[in-house]
């Protein structure tokens, strides 16, 4: 695999850090896309926690090359949204937390993108909104279901139909993020977020990521039983015997030494 030049990914004590970084705005064509997918894919069991940022100057990511659709076939475009779905929703099929640092402008994929992470963070002169409507498009990776999904019917369509941008401190009130940041600070949240969730218990964070991004699809009995079962298999692991006993014992939990091994199993 060629390496990557638009995307890079660092690693540090189980949280992984993947940066944008294709001036002027993190414009996304299939290259970018790919690049992306490919480093969302390869991250292994190690990391616990993965926050998403940018590297440009007043930009999370501004959406796709408008210019290139212009005058693009309908043949060359459908792989380029099959791409933009499939490589947004890598991050919500990843088996452990991410975290969007909302940094200044995040448009149309940008935002798409920043919805299927778990949390948000965004800057309180942050710019967020889905404008394809606006030039006769729509959100087509995976905006006109997330967004729904994340503020409900109301703002959502009045966001989608009318392209209305939002700052960080209304995306706040919203709901659309979940922790408002100072300019400039939002990757450093986002981080400080991230550590605290990779030194947790990662069965517990892992299924109630899988719970959580399923439920909106599920009939309550159907979420109910799959609970029940993510219950148990979390029950039997050696984390959430450590952080249970640690509670019963009133201290830390040692979340590491049950990751390596080094406390009893849960009861079978």
């Amino acid at each position: 695999m060629p390496a990557a030049k638009w995307v890079r990914v660092e690693h540090d004590d189980g949280v992984a850090t993947l940066t944008l970084d294709r001036p002027p705005v993190n414009q996304f064509d299939f290259e970018l896309l790919e690049e992306t997918l490919n480093a969302v894919r390869a991250l292994g069991p190690e990391t616990r926690a993965l926050v998403v940022a940018s590297a440009v100057p007043g930009v999370f990511a501004a959406g796709g090359d408008l210019p290139w659709m212009a005058g693009a076939t309908i043949e060359e475009q459908r792989p380029f949204v099959a791409l933009c779905q499939d490589s947004y929703a890598a991050f919500e099929q990843l088996h452990c937390p991410a975290i969007a640092a909302i940094e200044g402008h995040c448009l149309g994929g940008g935002l798409e993108l920043s919805l299927a992470c778990d949390i948000r963070v965004a800057g309180a002169s942050a710019n967020l909104g889905l404008p394809e409507a606006t030039v006769g498009l729509i959100a087509g990776a995976g905006g006109t279901q997330r967004l729904v999904r994340a503020i409900g019917q109301g703002v959502a369509r009045d966001m989608l139909l009318t392209g209305r941008r939002i700052d960080g401190a209304e995306a706040l009130a919203l709901g659309l993020a979940s922790r408002l940041a100072e300019p400039g600070e939002c990757t450093a949240e986002a981080l400080a977020i991230a550590r605290g969730l990779a030194a947790g218990p990662v069965e517990a964070m892992a299924a109630t990521k899988r719970l959580a991004v399923a439920a909106s699809d599920l009939m309550i009995d159907e979420g109910l039983e799959r609970e029940r079962a993510e219950w148990e298999q979390v029950r039997q692991s050696r984390s959430t015997q450590e952080g249970l006993t640690a509670f019963a014992e009133r201290r830390r939990p040692d979340f590491d030494a049950a990751r390596r091994g080094e406390t009893p199993p849960g009861p079978s």
